[in-house]
């Protein structure tokens, strides 16, 4: 129906604001335990892989695992339909993300051991600017 064709009432034009899609639905529940789940699993992986050395095999399907997370994420956020644009805090944020987990990448393609506080610090480098931005995406 196209709306420019007739001339409407208040009622039918009220009717057709209301039925518009709003850009401020709220982040589900499924949405928010997958984000802390996914954020969880990859702050887990980097600090283990990093305390204990793990082959460079492994090393790049963490790497993989990574970045596909980290795309999803940002696919997921992009694509859905009744999303608002991203902030340039949240785009910061996603940026960080990115570049910071380059950091804990080195030391596990090196393969050897870091001391545990070095991987816990070094495996929160990614996690909390992904974090981050899970929680202001949800902040809708």
């Amino acid at each position: 129906m196209i709306l420019l064709e007739r001339d409407m009432d208040p009622a039918e034009q009220l009717q057709v604001i209301m039925d518009a899609p709003t850009l401020a639905r709220p982040a589900s529940m499924r949405e928010r335990i997958f984000g802390v789940a996914s954020v969880a699993a990859l702050f887990t992986g980097l600090a283990v892989a990093l305390a204990h050395g793990v082959p460079t095999v492994i090393g790049v399907l963490l790497l993989v695992a990574l970045l596909f997370m980290l795309l999803r994420w940002d696919w997921f956020h992009g694509r859905a339909t009744c999303r608002r644009p991203h902030t340039k805090v949240e785009n910061g944020a996603r940026f960080l993300a990115w570049v910071w987990s380059g950091i804990p990448v080195l030391d596990i393609l090196r393969g050897t051991p870091v001391p545990v506080g070095v991987s816990l610090v070094e495996a929160a480098l990614p996690a909390v600017p992904a974090m981050v931005y899970l929680a202001l995406r949800w902040r809708r």
